[in-house]
């Protein structure tokens, strides 16, 4: 393993771990007696969203990796139909827990693109300490942006709404990608003022959108799908 390629892992993958911990620690033991998830259910799904996220990359290098807008829309699109797939499964419609699942499985496939991405920056540029600020920008934005895009994903299928759910999320991360798409053409499109304007653009859609889903709503989804299910939690929100 070269130098390279463990920094674009501990970037890629971190910010996913650290997200993970934040959001999920009020929701499982030992907060609360009777987690809402169950971990194995979600760290299977944060690893298929791993590998599902390492082959959307790949097929992005394949298509000449920042080739274009039209690639960077069709790649959000791609990706928020492959939540539906792996989410729209008999076993997760109408479950409150659905939406811990598209979280971790949205987690997943930001590492994994995270990871591809801060290697192909790393291995690209003279120096990597004159890039590790845009790595972790990257790396941190798009765990944010796709784990809250999952969750909505994860929303409609626990409300039975699944394409209304998706079309929110899709509308936001078809959005980060035509920001995403000047950063990765650096000093191609609009030119270096636009490269670091859209780098902190990516930031702060990222970060807004997680903290309204992850931070705000997530409690009341939550309860509302438990009602849907006839159930009823005193815990909740702590």
């Amino acid at each position: 393993m070269d130098l390279q390629f463990g920094l674009a892992m501990v970037l890629g993958i971190g910010p996913a771990l650290i997200l993970m911990y934040v959001i999920l620690r009020n929701y499982t033991y030992p907060r609360v007696e009777q987690p809402f998830f169950s971990d194995p259910a979600f760290f299977g799904l944060f690893m298929v969203g791993l590998v599902i996220g390492s082959v959307l990359f790949f097929a992005l290098t394949a298509m000449r990796l920042g080739g274009g807008l039209i690639y960077m829309i069709l790649l959000a699109i791609i990706e928020m139909m492959a939540m539906v797939v792996v989410m729209n499964l008999r076993r997760f419609r109408g479950k409150s827990d659905s939406v811990f699942y598209g979280y971790g499985l949205g987690l997943g496939m930001a590492a994994g693109m995270s990871t591809g991405f801060c290697y192909v920056l790393a291995s690209s540029v003279e120096s990597v300490d004159a890039s590790i600020i845009t790595m972790v920008i990257i790396a941190v934005s798009l765990t944010m942006i796709i784990g809250a895009c999952a969750t909505n994903v994860g929303e409609g299928v626990a409300r039975h709404r699944v394409m209304e759910y998706t079309l929110q999320g899709m509308l936001l991360l078809v959005a980060f990608n035509m920001l995403f798409t000047v950063v990765l053409n650096a000093g191609v499109i609009g030119g270096e003022l636009m490269y670091y304007v859209c780098q902190f653009a990516m930031l702060v859609l990222s970060a807004v959108y997680f903290h309204r889903i992850m931070m705000v709503k997530l409690p009341g989804i939550v309860r509302e799908v438990l009602k849907m299910e006839g159930k009823k939690r005193n815990d909740l929100g702590r």
